[in-house]
């Protein structure tokens, strides 16, 4: 139960200050646990060199360079060698998070946790786009807007023509249609082409440090979140910052994901200070985030919440607060959409998305098994009337779950930021489309509010699962040579399992006291400092 004038909900376990750091074996198992996921990460930079490994511009600028373009020429290899990667780094993330585990008597520092992304991160700043094309639309659009063109009359291909640097290299789902982006992202594409002009190479590679400024918030807001609810900011920070979600998809794919998140976060922060101006900042840090995905907007019904409950928790407090945000954030929205010079056409084009179906989808999964069983039935393809009734449904149910889960926190039964995790959860499950980075909408307020094993593990497991099921060029590959690189990246990652586990550097989640201050397996492993 959250108490009347405080936000604060204390798990069960050790707070933040009471653990101690790493003994001399848990050192050396975060050592080699590090190395490994960097091999992972570096398994991934070498696959992208080819279009099965990542999705590379159109021509390869890599082709018939002979050492370089050796993968390009080889695919099936290439997909092998990423997908050997991504075991690597999700197997070594799972590993480490037993010694970030809430209640542990010791748990890695802040610091060793922050190396460890920026090692895992680093070769993936250098190459092409992962797991998704849209990169290359973020790029279009601005270059429309350069152009004179309105992003939400058309698409990038029929208003720029193929001669577009850009406008060929969209994914071909999306080149014709309108942007479903809000128009901060209008302004920051915008900036972004007018700096890089027709370099697809340079623009790639610009959009990526956008959008780490967008992980650097994630990455200074979530210990933040954490300690306000109450929940220790290293455990929230390993599934938060080091998930390999935020690693494959925010960092690599350069998804403006990492700015969404990272202003909804932030400006979560900063509105729960206690000051008028803060809870100002805050609405208009979180606007910013809407202005670029529509999904931000449900952080706003909960800083409402969390800004009136300390307040008091009175009905005149929500009022009085919803009003202030929502004055706040209509006119932050009236100012940015003045400045993108587009119009409110974004809104119509929110259900862009949508027109591919997702079979990570709740609703789109089941609306097309029950057109196929209709097909079996032999009474036709309704596959289409199915989704048109299934996917509205779902959409009203996450919806209807969010508002139960937003009273539940009014009532002070649930943690505002747990409850936003959980109906971002929801509504992202029960969503006509899914894309893998989309779970970290939920898993991020999540990280950050509880201890509760059943939270995690269900976010930990969606984790692992979104990371695997997606290719990284983010386009079909033949079946036969997918599991070929599937059966070659299970042996891998399997050898190092072993490897690991003969040398005694599997870390063991409880961090027992009776755990002896020195590798027990193998040769001794050079032992890290506390603070690295």
């Amino acid at each position: 139960m959250v108490g009347a004038g405080s936000l604060r909900r204390i798990p069960a376990g050790r707070s933040d200050g009471d653990a101690a750091p790493l003994n001399g074996t848990e050192r050396a198992q975060l050592s080699r646990l590090r190395r490994w996921g960097t091999v992972g990460s570096l398994l991934l930079m070498l696959g992208a060199g080819s279009s099965y490994g990542s999705a590379s511009p159109i021509p390869n600028p890599i082709d018939g360079i002979r050492i370089a373009g050796l993968l390009s020429r080889i695919g099936p290899a290439a997909l092998a060698c990423s997908y050997t990667g991504i075991g690597l780094v999700v197997l070594c993330w799972f590993l480490i998070g037993r010694l970030a585990a809430p209640g542990r008597p010791r748990r890695l520092s802040r610091s060793q946790l922050s190396h460890t992304l920026a090692m895992w991160a680093v070769p993936l700043l250098v190459t092409p786009p992962l797991f998704s094309r849209d990169v290359y639309s973020y790029l279009a659009i601005g270059s429309m807007l350069r152009h004179g063109f309105n992003p939400y009359d058309s698409g990038p291909y029929d208003s720029l023509g193929d001669g577009d640097p850009f406008a060929h290299q969209v994914d071909v789902r999306w080149q014709h249609t309108p942007s479903p982006y809000g128009p901060v992202y209008l302004i920051i594409a915008r900036a972004l082409v007018g700096i890089v002009g027709d370099h697809v190479v340079i623009g790639i590679l610009v959009q990526r440090l956008v959008e780490l400024l967008g992980v650097a918030m994630i990455v200074w807001a979530l210990p933040r979140l954490a300690r306000i609810c109450g929940f220790d900011p290293v455990a929230a920070l390993w599934l938060g910052a080091l998930n390999p979600l935020v690693l494959f998809h925010l960092i690599g794919g350069g998804h403006n994901e990492a700015l969404m998140l990272g202003f909804m976060l932030a400006g979560l922060v900063i509105g729960y200070r206690r000051s008028p101006l803060a809870v100002v900042t805050g609405t208009v840090l979180i606007s910013c985030g809407v202005g670029i995905k529509a999904t931000a907007a449900m952080a706003l019904a909960f800083l409402v919440i969390m800004v009136a409950l300390r307040a008091g928790g009175r009905w005149r407090d929500l009022f009085r607060v919803g009003a202030v945000v929502g004055m706040v954030a209509a006119l932050t929205f009236l100012v940015v959409t003045w400045a993108s010079g587009a119009g409110f056409g974004w809104i119509n084009a929110l259900g862009t998305p949508g027109m591919v179906r997702s079979f990570l989808s709740l609703s789109t999964s089941l609306g097309v098994g029950s057109g196929q069983i209709g097909l079996l039935l032999g009474l036709g393809d309704h596959t289409q009337a199915v989704l048109d009734v299934m996917q509205p449904v779902g959409t009203l149910i996450g919806a209807v779950i969010a508002l139960v889960v937003m009273w539940q926190c009014w009532q002070r039964r649930l943690n505002p930021i747990l409850g936003l995790g959980i109906a971002m959860g929801a509504f992202v499950l029960l969503s006509p489309v899914i894309q893998p980075w989309y779970l970290l909408w939920a898993a991020l307020p999540l990280a950050c509010a509880t201890a509760d094993a059943r939270y995690r593990r269900v976010t930990v497991w969606l984790t692992v699962l979104f990371s695997v099921t997606i290719m990284p060029n983010g386009a079909t590959i033949a079946v036969f040579v997918i599991v070929q690189a599937v059966v070659v990246a299970a042996v891998g990652v399997a050898v190092v399992w072993w490897l690991l586990r003969r040398q005694g550097l599997l870390p063991t989640k409880d961090g027992a006291d009776s755990e002896p201050d020195r590798p027990t397996g193998g040769r001794p492993d050079r032992t890290v400092s506390s603070a690295d």
